[in-house]
């Protein structure tokens, strides 16, 4: 069973108590995240021209759009880095088949 840890954090200007599988520093990690979001918002006018109901749907949208921002990176990250073991790949064998084209030169001449 996984165990959950309990922290109190500041959100918002407010002290929480979060619960998680995480780690203490996983969830103020989380929790930093969400006060970040909040703090940038804050700065804008539009913002604070937003209803309150409206106000913590706008983080979430913000939230979740660095989210998929992020996954699209990981995403394209992993795909450079195929790209980048298909070629290490195909020069290692180049260097294979260099190596025993010099092998069998050599042979040839000490014949």
């Amino acid at each position: 069973m996984t165990k959950t840890h309990m922290v109190q954090v500041v959100v918002g200007g407010k002290i929480l108590t979060m619960g998680g599988s995480g780690d203490e520093v996983h969830i103020q990690k989380v929790a930093s995240c969400v006060n970040r979001m909040i703090h940038q918002l804050e700065d804008t006018e539009a913002y604070r021209a937003l209803p309150a109901d409206l106000k913590p749907v706008l983080i979430e949208l913000n939230i979740a759009d660095e989210l998929i921002a992020a996954q699209d990176a990981i995403t394209q990250l992993e795909t450079d880095l195929q790209l980048k073991e298909n070629e290490l790949a195909k020069v290692k064998q180049s260097l294979v088949d260099t190596q025993m084209q010099l092998e069998r030169a050599e042979g040839r001449r000490k014949r």
